[in-house]
């Protein structure tokens, strides 16, 4: 200490780097006014350590040293886990990051599965067993998962079809004719079946029902299957219209079976008069003993038309229709594959002729309700 200095009493803060540590003894002449009533003197580090050395005295100074190194511990220890907790989370989120990265490259490397659809042309139960194994075999051939969807209608295909939640149908003639006119479907294949790629409509009553074509069932109830169906609807609905009547004031009563089976099976047991069905469909039932086919009779069949056709989506890629047409194509020359067309009631499936669906487009511009 300065000869002559003096000591004031500890009534002074010090403050280190801003901070206040502790009271102290400050020489008077190096106080400043800061606050009224209340004298602090400021010091930077440097100026404190000096203080310390020159006016406390060695032990003095060790003393605040084992205080300052005991509060910097606890700061490094703070600091320390502060920096863990960050640690722990960057190496979390870098770990869900490299996951999900993972994942998104197992998923761009697994193909989407592939999916189709049936139309109910017979009850759903029934499409269900004949498609499974076509299902099975159809994903073999692909080398990928395959999934069949099943609609009661046809315009629910077309509309599976439209938003491309499936990419291939079995389908009906006239819901391939609307699909072709609202969004540009294409026929991929057409099924043969008893070596003919055509069928027909069959109107039909009960087998003791005098009616002999379907102009003696006006007044009658009339069993449609669908409103898209070429067989189940468009047909008997073009021929009333050349009558010069509309449906609802020919018939006494219309209604919707949504398959050709039930719309039969409707017919058989007097629910309906009469109705309009799938030839093919109905040569089929008739081939089983006890069959619901066998209390009905045929009183009118139509013109021959186009076999309905295995139609695709026009978004799917050339590359893909061209490999499932290569896959039908090839089936009947496969011994799995000729095992469940036998199943499916087909002997294969043929390159699609557009001309074979001209009768049926112009019956469709016929109709006049």
């Amino acid at each position: 200490m300065a000869a002559g200095q003096t000591l004031d009493q500890p009534d002074s803060l010090l403050y280190l780097d801003g901070k206040v540590l502790y009271e102290v003894y400050c020489p008077a002449e190096t106080r400043l006014q800061d606050q009224p009533g209340k004298e602090v003197k400021r010091y930077n580090s440097s100026y404190f350590v000096s203080l310390f050395v020159q006016s406390a005295g060695p032990s003095f100074f060790l003393q605040k040293l084992r205080w300052m190194k005991g509060h910097y511990t606890m700061f490094n220890m703070r600091v320390s886990k502060i920096f863990s907790r960050f640690a722990i989370l960057f190496l979390s989120c870098s770990m869900l990051v490299s996951g999900a990265i993972m994942n998104s490259a197992v998923a761009a490397e697994k193909p989407k599965p592939f999916a189709f659809a049936v139309s109910a042309m017979t009850s759903p139960a029934t499409t269900f067993k004949h498609f499974i194994e076509f299902t099975d075999y159809l994903a073999m051939k692909l080398g990928r998962h395959v999934v069949m969807k099943q609609r009661r209608s046809y315009s629910e295909i077309n509309q599976l079809l439209l938003n491309n939640e499936v990419s291939m149908a079995f389908t009906c003639t006239g819901g391939f004719l609307e699909g072709r006119r609202n969004f540009d479907l294409e026929s991929l294949a057409t099924p043969i079946v008893n070596g003919k790629t055509t069928y027909q409509s069959f109107v039909i009553v009960h087998k003791d029902h005098s009616a002999t074509t379907i102009a003696d069932l006006r007044g009658s109830v009339f069993a449609f299957t669908d409103p898209l169906s070429l067989t189940g609807r468009i047909y008997p609905t073009s021929t009333v219209n050349s009558m010069g009547f509309k449906t609802k004031d020919f018939f006494k009563k219309t209604f919707f079976t949504a398959s050709h089976d039930k719309s039969i099976d409707a017919v058989a047991r007097g629910v309906a008069t009469a109705a309009a069905v799938d030839s093919i469909i109905f040569n089929s039932l008739m081939q089983i003993p006890g069959s619901v086919a066998h209390q009905v009779k045929v009183i009118q069949t139509s013109p021959l038309f186009g076999m309905p056709p295995v139609v695709v989506s026009p978004n799917l890629e050339k590359d893909t229709k061209l490999v499932l047409l290569k896959i039908l194509l090839n089936m009947a020359e496969d011994p799995v594959g000729k095992d469940i067309l036998h199943a499916l009631e087909m002997d294969g499936f043929a390159i699609p002729d557009p001309s074979m669906y001209r009768s049926a487009l112009l019956l469709t511009k016929q109709i006049t309700e």
